[in-house]
């Protein structure tokens, strides 16, 4: 199966979820394994961050993988202000 790749940059919020969802969909019917690159995040906000524990928990249901290719600094501070570290893999 062939890995899939979710690429991220400068401020992921509200504005770029829907999109963001609907491409997370069609990773997750397929069970893709994934690796999700977000070392050019400038700024995340909770909408993103509620949609990365979503996914994070769907794609442990359906057996995928999903992994961090590199993350940014302020998105790693956004995940453990919010306490979801743990939940996205990122302790």
């Amino acid at each position: 199966m062939s890995e899939a790749a979710i690429e991220l940059e400068g401020v992921v919020n509200i504005a770029k979820v829907e999109s963001l969802h609907h491409e997370m969909e069609e990773i997750l019917k397929l069970a893709s394994p994934t690796v999700i690159s977000a070392g050019e995040v400038s700024r995340v906000d909770t909408a993103a961050l509620q949609l990365f524990a979503s996914f994070f928990t769907s794609m442990r249901t359906a057996e995928a993988e999903v992994s961090w290719g590199s993350v940014s600094e302020e998105l790693q501070a956004a995940a453990k202000l919010a306490g979801l570290e743990q939940m996205l893999n990122l302790n």
